[in-house]
């Protein structure tokens, strides 16, 4: 038994352990998806060590390793161990795949008269974003249908329902992900309403499409000159942007000068109000009984000179 303790040391902590391996593997996971990787279909009836060698893009590198009868190796420390299934067979448990996690996986398990090696080339896989939109270019009589699909890995393929003028380019981020952008040339005066974008990626089962509307959308402008992007104004939406503001400042000012002028109306109303209100009025002194009292005698005074004046004036004619 010393040559088997011997070589699990050697496995297990060794740094220079040449690999031969018996079989190779390309595994491609899902970003944050759960996985089990397995060296062999062996139990640990039979099994004497199973070792894990993971050499991660970044060049960092970490073992796991379990014995049947020595103590476990782990310096990954990161979520990744050695777990037996309810058969008893020796599998590395991924709970959750990370961009870290990439690179070559070399396992090798050791067993009564033989061994086993494999060489797991592990990739991530990552949904990109599909998006689309609309450019002209002043000095071109045409615009441009323009298909992305960002932050994907490995990288997307795009199609359109028409194959012809179109142009792709291809974006490595630093983050090790894609983006492709598919450029459709569109005459200025072409009667289509839509064109359609159809992506496909290993991270979906079937392709997906995308849809770019032609009409009623204000396509952006490219100014190659400064190399800027900036949306165009449609003529319909020079309508919405242009007239119906302008009517619905009309409207405001019709009701600002209304409500002014009744305003000013009503505190003229007011201040002449308040005038009448505060001025005397004079009024005819009334007679009181008194008065027609004192006055009934020397109106019959009157009365009683007059006729003798008038009969007096009679004689003297005679």
């Amino acid at each position: 038994m010393g040559w088997i303790v011997n070589l699990w040391t050697i496995l297990a902590f060794s740094n220079h352990f040449v690999w031969t391996n018996d079989e190779e593997k390309f595994v491609s996971i899902k970003l944050g998806e759960e996985i089990n990787l397995s060296c062999t279909n062996r139990t640990w009836s039979t099994m004497l060590f199973d070792t894990w060698e993971l050499k991660h893009t970044d060049e960092m590198k970490c073992r796991i390793a379990n014995s049947s009868s020595d103590p476990a190796v782990n310096t990954c420390n990161d979520g990744r161990i050695l777990i037996n299934t309810t058969e008893g067979r020796s599998q590395l448990h991924i709970p959750s795949f990370k961009y870290t996690y990439e690179g070559i996986y070399k396992c090798q398990t050791a067993f009564q008269h033989g061994s086993h090696k494999i060489l797991f080339n592990v990739s991530v896989i990552v949904q990109p974003e599909i998006s689309g939109r609309i450019e002209y270019s002043p000095n071109d009589n045409h615009s441009v249908a323009v298909c992305e699909a960002s932050s994907g890995k490995p990288k997307a393929s795009i199609s359109w329902t028409s194959d012809e003028n179109v142009t792709d380019k291809i974006t490595y981020n630093q983050n090790r992900t894609f983006t492709v952008e598919s450029r459709l040339i569109i005459p200025y005066n072409t009667s289509m309403e839509s064109v359609t974008c159809i992506v496909s990626h290993p991270y979906w089962n079937e392709s997906q499409t995308y849809t770019i509307s032609l009409k009623g959308t204000a396509p952006f402008i490219v100014d190659h000159h400064h190399k800027a992007l900036y949306r165009a104004q449609h003529p319909v939406n020079l309508i919405y942007w242009i007239v119906i503001p302008a009517c619905l400042l009309c409207v405001l000012l019709t009701i600002f000068v209304t409500y002014f002028v009744c305003i000013k109306k009503h505190l003229a109303d007011l201040s002449r109000n308040c005038c009448k209100s505060t001025i005397p009025v004079a009024t005819a002194p009334t007679k009181t009984q008194q008065d027609v009292e004192e006055v009934e005698p020397y109106a019959s005074y009157v009365e009683r000179v007059n006729s003798i004046y008038n009969s007096s004036a009679e004689l003297c004619n005679v």
